[in-house]
């Protein structure tokens, strides 16, 4: 898949999995891009972070059929469907219950980053202690609330 930008509307942005069994589009404007820290994400990316990408769910259609594990929120008690490449085992989307028109797209899934800056980091006090706060933009403790 390839990204296009149009200039009468929305950038579409498109990626996938890394086997490539499972694609996707969004057809809207990001409503936030977020580095998330929590025990949950880095566990989830096998790395000390996650950049999570929040778009309307309705602008994203899929092809292919991820595979879902429910986690918890050990501090927040928020359920959260982390959807996955069953044949990769790519992280790719996750759903939030508690804002279930919005859904979390895994920006390294994304064919073309550009323009992909987090504007916040949340769940800093999970961090892991050589990733330096990012003094340019908001940082939360926990959640964004």
């Amino acid at each position: 898949m390839s990204t296009t930008d149009t200039s009468s509307g929305p950038r579409t942005r498109t990626g996938h999995c890394l086997c490539g069994s499972i694609s996707y589009r969004f057809d809207a404007e990001p409503v936030a891009t977020v580095v998330c820290h929590c025990g949950h994400c880095q566990r989830h990316t096998g790395s000390a972070f996650s950049v999570n990408v929040l778009v309307p769910r309705n602008s994203l259609q899929i092809e292919g059929t991820p595979k879902a594990f429910r986690t918890t929120g050990v501090e927040n008690g928020n359920l959260r469907d982390r959807q996955f490449c069953g044949g990769c085992g790519t992280p790719i989307f996750t759903v939030l219950h508690e804002q279930p028109d919005l859904v979390i797209v895994k920006a390294g899934t994304l064919d073309d980053r550009t323009g992909i800056e987090p504007s916040a980091e949340v769940w800093r006090r999970r961090a892991q202690d050589w990733v330096e706060p990012a003094a340019h933009r908001p940082l939360f403790e926990g959640d964004l609330t």
